[in-house]
């Protein structure tokens, strides 16, 4: 059954023209490889924080996530809710010293902290694993898209990986950033109305506990329980906090704003899990039919929110919804191939083939890096096509044997001084040999067995060396002046003035929402009964004042910038 009408498929279609429009515009603030990749230091805080929350989120939340929530809200819930605990790791101790690093990429990071042998391993083997993740989500996407409008899945892949890569190639950071900001402010009052019609279809809340099947909300399942909700904590620490996370710390002026983008991540990611997982366990609850939109899906209860959203969304909000869909997964991939391409180009191709190579060279190989990769991730996504089990048990399979190896050295070298610099190529190699050679033979092993198994060997190899051997010699002299910089605060002559771009990102991104929400509203002249016209208003309705308040704060900003100014004057002309 396809889920989409005409109106919807227009709705789609504009949207994604947008987005590589919206991709042109903020290429005007890309003139070096260090603005492409991570801003040049200029990202408004609050940017680099929605962005970085919409990468936790895509059609695998939607799919993968709907499905755990069907069959076990309290597991779905729990992991959800985790995602938000973790960063608050980061607001106290990480976010701080990963802008007091001062560097370009987490790969540059790891060459002044281990060396370039430790840099080179990371970079080649994280590229493989970026395909690799990249194809799962991709592939989520496309499958959702595939139920949605009956497309063919290969086809579906292909062009939604295209016009990803397109944004990300024109746009740089600037373009992935600003539309994962406009793909929140599609995707949260979507969501908020979803939200609002499974409260109304419920009618009593407390029909999610006296209606709800025998178990349905025990935490100890045959499949899950607390030793998984563990595991999963473990690897979300370290998912969390680097990666994206840290390119968005790397982005912004200083320490403090640091921080405060790992605030809003974290007030934003405590909030979503109800937002996102009680539409799904209402489907439950209400017994909704399934089997008309599981074409597509391995797992037939990953259609849990499609069945919702088919049976009570009318024309035009349907396609506001799987624009946002998309919207989800765009961000998350956006980053992703900013992420791997600024490996590449900083830390495989500068520092190895071409040391003396221009900012302006640079930035022209990332933009090339960027398209390439995007075909890579495309290719993967259509191998990965066939496998069994759901996109929930693809995600959890690499990820598990990838994030909690390759994390331990990333997140604890800004944390422990006392390791020698071979303990961080040894830790990630052993870690990850060993969750590679259980998948290459094929073997059945929980996944909280690959978390604390395998993390719990590269653990030991990381630290126990430090109780015995002393760093020494010239390491120890970079290994002192590498945390003597961790705990130096960024000056603001290191930035300079942000007000440019503060300003611009503030009016680009709050006229576009504005124009995004009331373009929208023609919705409502539809032929719908009005409960529909009113649900189409609702979504446009709150685009629209989202988009407002940003252009009131940008002018709020910009008149507060002019008395801090003039005070400054009248201070100077009395002194």
């Amino acid at each position: 059954m396809v889920l989409a009408s005409k109106a919807d498929l227009i709705v789609i279609g504009i949207y994604l023209v947008l987005m590589v429009a919206v991709g042109v515009a903020m290429s005007l603030f890309n003139k070096s490889d260090s603005d492409f990749f991570k801003s040049g230091n200029l990202m408004p805080w609050w940017l680099a924080g929605i962005s970085l929350f919409m990468t936790t989120f895509s059609v695998y939340t939607f799919t993968g996530a709907a499905g755990l929530a069907y069959r076990a809200p309290s597991v779905a819930l729990l992991m959800y809710l985790t995602n938000g605990l973790v960063v608050i790791f980061s607001v106290w101790f990480l976010a701080c010293r990963w802008r007091r690093s001062r560097a370009d990429t987490v790969m540059s990071y790891l060459s002044e902290r281990y060396g370039l042998s430790t840099n080179q391993l990371y970079s080649w083997t994280h590229l493989g694993m970026a395909i690799v993740q990249g194809g799962v989500m991709l592939l989520a996407l496309g499958k959702f898209v595939t139920v949605a409008l009956g497309t063919d899945l290969a086809t579906t892949i292909v062009v939604c990986g295209l016009v990803i890569s397109v944004y990300c190639l024109i746009g740089g950071l600037w373009g992935v950033v600003v539309t994962d900001t406009l793909q929140f402010m599609v995707l949260f009052p979507c969501a908020l109305v979803v939200l609002g019609l499974a409260v109304f279809e419920l009618g009593d809340i407390s029909r999610l506990v006296t209606d709800a099947p025998a178990g349905f909300w025990k935490v100890r399942t045959q499949e899950f329980g607390w030793t998984f909700l563990s595991a999963n904590f473990v690897m979300m620490f370290f998912a969390m906090s680097s990666g994206a996370a840290a390119q968005r710390y790397f982005s912004v002026k200083d320490e403090k704003e640091a921080r405060k983008v790992a605030l809003i991540v974290t007030v934003l990611l405590l909030a979503a899990p109800t937002i996102w997982l009680l539409p799904p366990i209402a489907t439950r609850i209400l017994d909704l039919d399934l089997t008309s939109v599981t074409r597509g899906l391995n797992a037939p209860q990953e259609a849990a929110y499609v069945a919702f959203c088919m049976k009570f969304l009318p024309r035009g909000a349907m396609g506001i919804l799987l624009a946002a869909m998309l919207s989800a997964t765009m961000s998350t991939l956006s980053s992703n191939f900013n992420v791997y391409a600024a490996v590449i180009t900083e830390d495989i191709i500068k520092q190895v083939f071409w040391k003396n190579a221009s900012p302006k060279t640079l930035l022209l190989i990332g933009r090339i890096v960027t398209l390439v990769l995007g075909a890579l991730i495309i290719l993967a996504a259509i191998a990965q096509a066939e496998v069994k089990g759901g996109v929930f048990r693809l995600m959890l399979t690499i990820s598990g044997v990838v994030i909690v190896p390759a994390g331990i050295p990333i997140i604890f070298g800004l944390l422990y001084k006392n390791t020698p610099r071979w303990a961080g190529l040894a830790s990630y190699s052993v870690g990850l040999s060993i969750g590679i050679l259980y998948l290459t033979l094929g073997r059945e092993i929980s996944f909280a067995r690959q978390i604390y198994c395998v993390g719990g060997i590269s653990a030991a190899i990381y630290f126990l060396p430090g109780f015995f051997l002393k760093a020494r010699g010239e390491y120890k002299q970079s290994l002192e002046a590498f945390f003597h910089k961790l705990a130096t605060p960024v000056s603001p002559e290191e930035v300079g003035d942000s007000e440019a771009t503060d300003t611009g990102s503030f009016r680009i991104t709050g006229w576009t929402a504005v124009g995004m929400g009331v373009a929208a509203m023609s919705l409502a002249l539809l032929d719908l009964p009005f409960a529909g016209r009113m649900i189409n208003l609702a979504i446009s309705g709150l685009m629209t004042l989202i988009g407002a308040f940003l252009i009131v704060a940008c002018e709020l900003a910009r008149r507060s910038r002019k008395r801090k100014l003039r005070a400054a004057a009248a201070v100077a002309a009395g002194n």
